[in-house]
């Protein structure tokens, strides 16, 4: 053997290897050390949306809607009397009449929240939820296969259509239960299920059902994926091959049944279900109650679902791959949910992403590879699409989610701390005092009278909220409770039209609060003799009968 001295380039490549391998060995080890503290991209979107909706551009949303005050008071109620009320507490009109208050396990969250930390408390918790459920679209797009820029750009979309819906309601709950809802299914439908998933089914439902409605639309998708294995399991040729989707399909079936059967397991037993579908199959309500009317596309939130809309029909024209019988139905489903009510637009956008993703994703990565597409265009997609998968490698590699419990539970203390954190108040949630009646309520509330008060269905959520017990309401937005019947006519009193002397007689109605300029308040003001402004301001006007 002859041994040869090496040379000066020799020399340096043997110490640029051993340099990289330390260097490697050194980020091994840093990222096993250090991964439970590094901030993952999932960490840092959960704490600016988080925050966003807590304190930051988004904070006006969630008390937008005046709907949360008999939320709020129930939910007091409840922790009070230590029993689920069965008749109306809140109105004049339907006191001692039967009530549903379906949501309770929600009022008692906020009920405990709001005692502890007030309306700050109450965002807190909607700001957790709703960070919970982006954070889940982008979990699951990226676990899908799309890209994670792609995937950041598309559950940006969906969250911009949520803002016309994103109220500190129970409705955020259906949000997030139905993203797991959707996960658990196309674990069980790509054979990747453990045996426990069959069971998540019927035992989240039995919190959903005292939460929210939304557990009806989470049964179609469950039965949707059900329609799909049948129909696998049918046009398949080979027996043996057809035995899978066969045997999910009879499982999930039973599984079905007994989630069904689960969500009699609420305080009104089945009188829920006949409730809930009489409330939505009322015609005169349905089309008359701004959020389950058909969104009005002039909208930011309309029009990026239109623009979902329209990355969808990209998708399915290049797709690579072929598209699942379980993906085709939940996409009819949610484009026609989403054209029927506006209130249904962030779930069908979440849903209409987590499938369009991945067949965006691939068809990305198809037209960087394709000779003839423009050598501009190819560049940019091999970069994005490197850079993507970069990240997605270091994503994988950050395990621990510290910086997002420790936002949580810091949010929490400024909370009960009554937003100061130091000397510096840095929450203050409050309704807002130029689109809400908060300082007529206030005059209100230092009345001796304690008259019934009247006024829009969306305020008297609001009144219900500053003046009971001490003063009850003619209406609110409890529109399941009042009935088409009392709704037509509280429509005939505030737009003024023939007959509405005689329910202002019928309903014994001695105070109103309007908005300020409205037809019922313009009315009144022509009765001088009957009635008396006693307040005004830029927002609302009260009369009281003379």
């Amino acid at each position: 053997m002859n041994l040869h001295p090496a040379t000066d380039n020799e020399t340096r490549t043997f110490r640029s290897a051993a340099v990289t391998r330390d260097e490697s060995d050194l980020t091994r080890a840093s990222t096993g050390k250090w991964r439970y503290l590094v901030p993952s991209v999932r960490d840092i979107i959960f704490i600016f949306t988080f925050w966003t909706v807590l304190g930051g551009s988004l904070s006006n949303r969630p008390l937008s809607d005046p709907d949360i005050g008999w939320h709020i008071r129930t939910g007091e109620l409840i922790l009070s009397q230590h029993a689920l009320p069965r008749v109306d507490p809140f109105s004049a009109t339907m006191q001692g009449q039967r009530w549903f208050a379906w949501e309770w396990l929600y009022d008692i969250a906020i009920g405990i929240l709001y005692r502890a930390s007030g309306l700050n408390g109450v965002v807190w918790l909607c700001a957790l939820i709703v960070a919970l459920t982006f954070t889940l679209v982008l979990s699951q797009l990226m676990r899908r296969g799309t890209g994670l820029l792609l995937a950041i750009v598309l559950m940006l979309i969906a969250e911009l259509v949520a803002t016309i819906h994103l109220f500190a309601r129970p409705h955020i709950v259906s949000w997030l239960l139905t993203l797991m809802w959707f996960a658990a299914l196309e674990r069980w439908e790509r054979a990747d299920a453990p045996p426990w998933l069959p069971w998540f089914f019927p035992v989240s439902i039995l919190f959903w059902v005292n939460l929210h409605g939304g557990w009806l639309f989470a049964l179609a998708l469950f039965a949707l994926y059900l329609i799909a294995a049948i129909v696998e399991s049918l046009r398949t040729a080979d027996l043996f091959a057809a035995l899978v989707p066969g045997r999910r399909a009879r499982a999930m079936a039973w599984v079905g049944v007994v989630s069904g059967l689960a969500t009699l397991a609420n305080p009104f037993g089945w009188n829920l279900h006949v409730h809930i579908y009489r409330y939505l199959t009322d015609r005169y309500l349905m089309n008359r109650i701004s959020e389950f009317r058909s969104p009005d596309f002039h909208g930011w939130a309309p029009r990026c679902f239109v623009m979902i809309l329209l990355l969808a029909l990209i998708a399915f024209a290049g797709r690579e791959r072929q598209i699942r019988t379980s993906h085709v139905l939940a996409c009819l489903v949610a484009v026609y949910a989403g054209f029927l009510s506006s209130r249904n637009l962030p779930v069908s956008a979440m849903l209409l992403v987590l499938i369009i993703g991945p067949l965006l994703s691939d068809n990305m990565k198809a037209l960087a590879n394709r000779p003839g597409a423009a050598r501009w265009l190819r560049g940019s997609l091999v970069r994005v699409v490197g850079f993507s998968a970069r990240m997605e490698q270091q994503e994988q590699a950050i395990r621990g989610h510290l910086w997002p419990s420790v936002a949580i539970v810091v949010a929490l203390v400024v909370c009960l701390n009554g937003g100061w954190l130091g000397s510096s108040r840095l929450l203050d949630a409050h309704f807002d005092s130029t689109k809400i009646p908060v300082a007529a309520a206030g005059f209100l509330k230092n009345e001796s009278s304690h008259d019934p008060v009247f006024s829009t269905d969306s305020w008297g959520s609001y009144l219900i909220y500053r003046l009971y017990p001490s003063r009850l309401v003619v209406i609110d937005d409890r529109h399941d409770l009042y009935g088409s019947e009392r709704v037509r006519d509280m429509l005939i009193l505030t737009q003024g039209e023939p007959g509405w002397r005689n329910l202002l007689e019928n309903w014994h109605i001695q105070t109103v609060l309007l908005p300020k300029g409205s037809t019922l308040a313009s009315l009144l003001q022509e009765l001088p003799r009957d009635w008396r402004e006693t307040y005004g301001d830029d927002v609302a006007v009260i009369y009281e009968k003379r």
